[in-house]
């Protein structure tokens, strides 16, 4: 599997199983050209907020400058790092992968958020999984978004062949296939002791407020009602 380690090391080829140094690895850090955001956010912020308001975005840039200063993400053969949280890459559910999502505020002290998505990186990954029944998220931001998905699908896929039953997905893993609470929605989570239909329909007297998302007897997919955007598509609701 192709792969850069550092931020220097030539593009090289790396064998996932048994490898024991990093398979992917990017430093957060404020490099050059990314300091050409910061007149932008400061005048968007003098036009469209207030005046007054300059000195704390300007306050909020260095802070986030420092916070990421030694922030790398890394992934190793059985684990993905943000910073000096960590994740098993077992639990992670390639279904959810897309772009880093913004995040309740009080969820960035949780040590199941792995988050690190600063304004001057030019894209993003973001995945969600579960471990010992908990929700965890990877929301990241990288310059070297192509790269970093096609390692972390080929890693999670060895670390499954790796390790025999390597996680239960969530407490729905022994449910049939069918609409269940989504386990990424706070809603959902809340009022997840609503009764689910055995035949896979959607749970009897369910608040239409929170999400439902498909469970197919085996893993979580992307199929999500109501949907989070785009139309219904084959009788699903597309994520």
């Amino acid at each position: 599997m192709s792969t850069t380690v550092g931020d220097s090391v030539p593009y090289g080829l790396v064998t996932v199983v048994g490898a024991s140094g990093p398979l992917f690895e990017e430093r957060l850090r404020l490099r050059g050209r990314g300091w050409i955001w910061l007149p932008p956010v400061l005048v968007i912020t003098f036009l469209a907020i207030a005046p007054v308001i300059v000195p704390v975005a300007l306050l909020a840039w260095f802070v986030n400058v420092a916070r990421f200063w030694r922030t790398t993400v890394r992934i190793d053969a059985d684990n993905v790092w943000v910073g000096r949280r960590s994740v098993r890459l077992v639990a992670l559910d390639l279904t959810t992968l897309g772009r880093a999502q913004n995040t309740w505020p009080w969820r960035t002290f949780s040590n199941r958020w792995l988050g690190g998505n600063p304004i001057w990186t030019s894209d993003s990954v973001g995945v969600r999984g579960f471990d010992g029944g908990k929700p965890y998220w990877v929301s990241v931001g990288t310059n070297r978004r192509d790269e970093l998905v096609t390692v972390l699908e080929g890693a999670v896929l060895a670390a499954r062949e790796r390790t025999p039953n390597p996680v239960l997905v969530s407490a729905t893993s022994t449910a049939p296939p069918g609409w269940h609470p989504d386990p990424w929605d706070p809603v959902s989570r809340r009022r997840a002791a609503s009764t689910v239909d055995a035949g896979g329909g959607a749970p009897r007297g369910a608040d239409q407020s929170r999400r439902l998302r498909w469970w197919d007897g085996t893993q979580w997919t992307g199929w999500t009602h109501p949907p989070t955007s785009g139309p219904s598509t084959s009788g699903r609701a597309a994520s």
